[in-house]
């Protein structure tokens, strides 16, 4: 698992301009490593203004280092939405395409999740649950993102809805085939101005929920979505309910 301040945007306090040469301190070296970015490859950072701009490493070393400024990136790649992933453990490896395409989506931290129908803990070396985080960097990396998102270790549902990450979150937006609304998509409670919202999406294994499981979500106010009258695969209703997600309240 990843230091979640470094995984944050990389950020440089001066106004940055294509073209410039600018020194890197020892934190960005230590961000820097973590993304596994060596001298010559490109990587995104952050100007005082916000402006989101590619750089080549030139140099580096543990105090510090040195870096080419040579592209002015359109916008942000960073989603407005602080979105955390709640996914039920997958069969046959597909959390792999999971974190990986999660990552691409914009979250922010992405949490295996142990349920009465996903893979067990038994399970997770089969799973290569030690080449999730590395399959994060990559996506991330290839994206252009400016942040790492953090890959959690597998736990179990009763234990990650008492996470911060759950309980301090504005919405709470669970996968339920049952369901018979989209409300999830036009919560009242979050407002006109959406940005910088923290958002859970809780997706569950291949079929679905447990009937405990979803007690459980509602009653620590969990709200249930539906995606359309056809079942879909886990992973498919992983990276459509992100992608709706972030059109309502993201990004897209």
């Amino acid at each position: 698992m990843t230091s979640p301040s470094l995984n944050a945007p990389l950020r440089h306090a001066a106004k940055l301009v294509e073209g410039k040469q600018i020194a890197l301190d020892a934190f960005q070296v230590r961000a820097l490593r973590q993304r596994e970015i060596n001298e010559k490859e490109a990587f995104t950072i952050v100007d005082r203004d916000g402006d989101f701009f590619r750089a080549s490493l030139k140099a580096m070393k543990k105090s510090g280092g040195d870096a080419l400024v040579y592209e002015r990136m359109a916008g942000s790649t960073e989603s407005p939405a602080d979105i955390t992933l709640l996914c039920a453990v997958l069969a046959r490896q597909r959390m792999l395409i999971v974190v990986q395409k999660a990552t691409e989506l914009g979250v922010m931290r992405i949490v295996p999740v142990l349920s009465e129908r996903s893979v067990p803990r038994d399970g997770l070396d089969h799973q290569k649950a030690h080449a999730w985080p590395k399959q994060a960097l990559r996506a991330a990396r290839q994206c252009r993102r400016a942040s790492l998102p953090e890959v959690r270790e597998a736990i179990e549902l009763a234990s990650i809805v008492e996470d911060d990450c759950f309980t301090k979150a504005d919405l709470r937006v669970y996968l339920d085939d049952r369901a018979r609304s989209r409300r999830a998509l036009d919560d009242p409670a979050l407002g006109a101005d959406r940005g910088g919202r923290r958002i859970v999406f809780a997706v569950g294994p291949e079929g679905g929920w447990a009937d405990e499981e979803r007690a459980m979500l509602e009653t620590r106010g969990a709200v249930p979505l539906r995606l359309g009258g056809r079942v879909l695969r886990a992973e498919t209703a992983v990276f459509a309910g992100l992608t709706l997600l972030q059109h309502a309240y993201g990004d897209m």
